[in-house]
């Protein structure tokens, strides 16, 4: 499963390496644990909480709500 969408920052990155996103501008949850590029997982890491960024994403593994970056664009919300 693979999904593309805007996400708010809820939890900056910690030191596992986990993100929290919400659904922007929706409320849905998830985390983001995995990521498919050391360029990728920088550009998460330097995020804040409040930060908007356009994710492609597929589902990692079977766990539940947790998902793998495939890439990462910052997004500039007004």
């Amino acid at each position: 499963m693979d999904r593309t969408g805007k996400y708010t920052v809820v939890d900056a990155c910690n030191d596992h390496g986990a993100i929290t996103l919400r659904e922007y501008p929706r409320n849905g949850t998830l985390y983001v644990v995995e990521y498919d590029d050391p360029d990728v997982e920088a550009e998460l890491s330097s995020l804040d909480a409040g930060s908007v960024v356009e994710l492609d994403l597929r589902r990692a593994g079977r766990r539940g709500n947790a998902w793998c970056a495939e890439s990462a664009r910052p997004v500039e919300t007004a």
